[in-house]
């Protein structure tokens, strides 16, 4: 029997630029929400990254999906 895997959890981190050090380099912070919906889309997820952008003011660098799944044999 092949494994399967289960999603148990999704976590939408979104990491931004908040300014330059003294080398000229960008500052990037990130800002994680660990209650997305296990079942929602990338694109939706990205929507929500860029209404976020747009209330913190702040310039997005990446934003990631980590899920987290349980694998099983059965």
């Amino acid at each position: 029997m092949a494994a399967t895997a289960t999603k148990l959890s999704t976590t939408l981190i979104i990491k931004y630029i908040d300014g330059v050090d003294s080398k000229g380099k960008d500052i990037i912070k990130s800002q994680s929400f660990s209650k997305a919906k296990v079942s929602a889309a990338e694109q939706d997820l990205f929507d929500v990254a860029k209404e976020v952008e747009k209330l913190i003011g702040k310039t997005l660098d990446q934003v990631l999906r980590e899920d987290q799944s349980v694998i099983t044999n059965r």
